[in-house]
């Protein structure tokens, strides 16, 4: 698509600045360290409680942000080699490319893709390009920086000693003072590198890869908190997992006090973090741009402190490894919310072009959650993918999907199978592949996995398919109604439902169906219906009825219909 065609017509004055603020390896969990990300952030804004990480490594992981698509979509399918790195990717159509040509001033601070390097120039669609070669990129202490074209060295003269943490901010509200205020909205992408091991302390300190690297201040922070060991950690029974993690010896007690010790300086290194966030809101409010301007704050991918066994590891599939932090706060985001619905990192981008009104240059696999922030009680009705495509870091390839209730993963060398029920089972401990009583959810998820690994945009998004009905008097309600109403739910997975209630507004006044009342005399299914009668609805002129509806699968979608009662 010509990049002309991108623009829009809408005035960029109009637009909110957009901050996206992206950590390495940082878990959902160690949010409740941040004092900073939650009183300015998720205290102003939303946090989301189930967002996915669709391929949990580094590279796929922000490919996916400057695509809004799977892997298997925009072809990073690692952190190297020929189908990964910066080089696997297609810069020219890109998140920065569409937002520039919709009238943004883009700016980029920090990490990029692994394999950038100075000699790869600055990508198409970047203002300001202030990124860190992967070469220097991970060491705190001493870092050299593409500044617009211009390799330089840092700490600088100017400022000995700082911690590049620190410089990361410091160069961000810098930038914020010189965009603001501007003749055009500005997009900032800023991506810290911690709290990602593999740094030295100090500038005379030998790398210590297994080892985080906090800014001086911030050391010791945590000496004597105890890192929290769930049922998952130093797993002792894992008969029921894949080989490529059944065969890994238990933690010895040196090793499991050394994963404690990585998680204490990760947490560590994200306080640094924290207070950069601070300085980022008061350089926005300082400049007036704070209440327009769209703050998100994630990670690229989680990490694994000893739950089943895995040392200190990201790409396996289990939820420390896919569940990430994600913090809105901004125009159109509600104030002190905690959404508990499932999202996924595809969403992100696409609600990022929703704030801006503009155009992807790209098919989309994701969808705006500004959509469904506007409205608390939707629900999409679709799965999130989980890829390892090609086999990465040592894991071997994999394909699964996460829905409300489970997680089915399918190990394409091997042949082996995971399925678990997080409702009952949240740490993982006992795969329910084979077992007799979930054969049938089994067989749903691995039938709609068939179709997400090879889905595009719409594809991915797709519901399980019901639909809805309403009769009054024994006839499909038109116009408006003056009798008891029958809901009915059709479609070829009703036999799925594990239960449908009727709402009208956040009142249910029906549940459609029992499943034992609700089978056929050869266990097949009826015609799914219950009745609102004409006195429960007290809404005058036309209202919102919805069926919030649950599958046996753990998929949850919304069925609304617009009705008017007459007079």
């Amino acid at each position: 698509m010509a990049l002309a065609a991108l623009a829009l017509a809408a005035p960029a004055l109009a637009r909110p600045n957009i901050v996206v603020v992206m950590t390495d390896d940082q878990t959902a969990a160690s949010l409740s360290t941040m004092q900073h990300v939650d009183g300015l952030l998720a205290s102003e804004g939303t946090k989301f409680d189930r967002m996915i990480d669709s391929f949990p490594l580094c590279c796929p992981s922000r490919a996916t942000f400057l695509t809004g698509q799977y892997a298997h979509n925009h072809g990073v399918l690692h952190n190297s080699g020929p189908f990964g790195g910066f080089l696997a990717l297609d810069h020219t159509n890109t998140l920065p490319v569409w937002l520039h040509a919709a009238g943004y001033r883009t700016i980029h601070i920090g990490r990029y893709l692994n394999g950038y390097e100075y000699r790869n120039g600055i990508p198409a669609g970047w203002t300001d390009w202030h990124a860190y070669p992967h070469s220097s990129a991970f060491n705190y202490v001493s870092w050299k920086v593409n500044d617009n074209g211009v390799l330089n060295s840092y700490p600088d003269a100017a400022h000995p000693g700082e911690h590049q943490t620190d410089f990361t901010t410091r160069r961000a509200t810098e930038l914020i003072d010189a965009a603001s205020p501007g003749e055009q909205p500005f997009f900032m992408s800023l991506w810290y590198v911690a709290p990602h091991r593999g740094a030295p302390r100090d500038a005379d300190d030998p790398p210590r890869p297994g080892t985080p690297s906090p800014a001086p201040r911030h050391r010791d922070a945590f000496a004597g908190v105890r890192m929290p060991r769930h049922p998952n950690f130093n797993e002792r029974n894992m008969y029921d997992k894949p080989q490529v993690v059944a065969d890994r010896p238990r933690l010895s007690p040196e090793l499991a006090a050394g994963v404690e010790e990585n998680w204490r300086q990760e947490n560590e290194a994200l306080m640094g973090v924290d207070e950069g966030v601070a300085q980022i809101v008061e350089a926005l409010r300082r400049n007036g741009e704070l209440e327009n301007t769209l703050i998100v704050y994630m990670s690229d991918n989680g990490f694994m402190h000893g739950e089943h066994r895995a040392l200190a590891e990201k790409v396996l599939p289990y939820e420390e490894s896919i569940r990430v932090p994600l913090v809105m706060r901004g125009p159109g985001i509600p104030r002190g919310r905690v959404d508990q619905r499932l999202v996924g990192n595809l969403d992100v981008p696409a609600t990022i072009l929703d704030a801006a009104d503009a155009v992807s240059g790209r098919v989309l696999d994701g969808r705006s959650l500004l959509e469904l922030l506007a409205d608390p009680g939707a629900e999409w009705g679709r799965d999130i993918l989980i890829e390892n495509g090609n086999g990465a870091n040592g894991v071997p390839a994999y394909r699964g999907m996460r829905t409300y209730r489970f997680k089915y993963i399918e190990h394409r060398t091997t042949g082996e199978y995971e399925l678990y029920d997080l409702e009952k089972d949240p740490y993982e401990l006992q795969s329910l592949d084979g077992r007799a009583s979930y054969a049938r959810v089994q067989a749903d998820l691995r039938s709609r996995l068939r179709q997400l690994v090879s889905c595009a945009g719409v594809d991915c998004l797709a519901r399980p398919h019901l639909t809805l009905s309403v009769r009054s008097d024994g006839r499909r309600v038109r116009g408006c109604f003056r009798k008891d109403l029958r809901i009915e739910v059709h479609g070829s997975k009703r036999a799925r439902l594990v239960h449908a209630d009727v709402m009208i507004g956040r009142r249910r006044v029906e549940r459609l169906l029992n499943i034992p009342a609700a089978r056929g005399r050869r266990g097949g299914p009826v015609t799914l219906s219950g009745r609102v009668r004409h006195q429960q609805i007290h809404r005058r002129g036309r209202f919102r009825l919805r069926v919030l509806a649950e599958t046996e699968d753990g998929r949850k979608l919304t069925l609304d219909r617009v009705l008017r009662r007459c007079g």
